[in-house]
């Protein structure tokens, strides 16, 4: 086969003019294209590392603000719970406070019921030993026994001497009641007005009236003043002295 250089030539010049023309056409439109893609591919990971930065400072960000929200959290939860421990010592404060109140309230009234009830046991006693002395003395009792009650108060009877010397007496005689606890004979009652009118030195008049209840003795009466010695004035007055002195 023979080469022609000619043809050769016009080949080579062909694919020079070929080349020339697809650089013309094709070679900086797609040269372009693929600039602008790397440009767009370029400036998407700038925009992703951007986004991604952004992401990172937010998720910092978030991060501090959970962190503070914890805190807060924490200092709240802190202060409620010291709170409720102060409110609750507070209430169990007051609680004992009332309770005390209370138990105070009621031993007072316990206290006060207690003495009540030993008062009223004691009157009871008192009472009941009275009646019960009463009755055996009047078991006892006599004339004899009761005049010799009188005869005693006609001697010690000192302070209703007194007494009666320091009264202004405009009548001719001093009136004075007597009860007797048995009926005096017309010698019992000279002796009686005599004894009282030497000790008295006053003229006296006796009114004078049986009462059994007084066992023995006598109870004179001198204007308001009331002189009491009978057996049973005696039970009252040692009733009334112990009941005051228990």
């Amino acid at each position: 086969m023979k080469l022609n250089i000619w043809t050769l030539l016009f080949q080579i010049i062909n694919f020079v003019v070929l080349l020339f023309i697809l650089r013309r056409i094709l070679y900086k439109p797609i040269r372009e294209i693929i600039e602008k893609r790397r440009g767009i591919v370029a400036k998407t990971v700038e925009d992703a590392e951007k986004t991604k930065k952004e992401a990172l400072e937010l998720k910092e960000k978030q991060q501090e603000e959970l962190k503070k929200f914890k805190e807060v959290q924490d200092r709240l939860l802190g202060q409620t719970r010291e709170e409720a421990l102060k409110e609750r010592n507070k209430l169990l404060s007051e609680a004992k406070e009332d309770a005390v109140k209370i138990i105070e309230k009621e031993k007072a009234l316990f206290d006060a019921e207690k003495k009540r009830i030993e008062t009223e046991l004691k009157t009871k006693c008192l009472e009941i030993t009275s009646i019960f002395a009463s009755n055996l003395l009047k078991d006892i009792s006599d004339k004899e026994l009761h005049m010799a009650v009188v005869r005693r108060f006609l001697k010690e009877n000192e302070i209703m001497v007194s007494d009666v010397s320091k009264m202004k007496e405009t009548a001719e005689a001093l009136n004075i009641d007597l009860v007797t606890a048995y009926p005096f004979s017309m010698d019992d009652e000279k002796v009686v007005r005599g004894t009282l009118e030497a000790r008295i030195a006053k003229k006296i008049k006796i009114n004078t009236t049986i009462d059994e209840t007084l066992i023995a003795g006598v109870r004179v009466k001198v204007g308001d003043t009331i002189y009491d010695a009978s057996l049973a004035g005696r039970i009252n007055a040692i009733a009334l002295k112990l009941k005051e002195t228990s």
